[in-house]
């Protein structure tokens, strides 16, 4: 999955729809980070205030593009 994303609530929308695509719950995300779950639920709720490890790390579980993440 490519994005291109230009503000925070198109990056919530593309993790949601990721998360449906690749059959992954809140939960099952927060433990494939390493993550407790009161934390991811912030963390998805401001996508914006992942550390960029984070973020690399979701892009890999939910087999989206990270680079094309950036670049954008």
């Amino acid at each position: 999955m490519k994005l291109n994303l230009k503000t925070e609530n198109e990056l919530k929308t593309y993790i949601r729809l990721a998360m449906i695509k690749e059959n992954i719950n809140k939960k099952m995300l927060a433990y494939s980070m390493k993550l407790s779950y009161p934390t991811m639920l912030n963390k998805l709720q401001n996508p914006y205030k992942l550390k960029l490890t984070e973020l690399k790390s979701m892009c890999l579980i939910l087999r989206i593009d990270f680079n094309n993440t950036l670049n954008n």
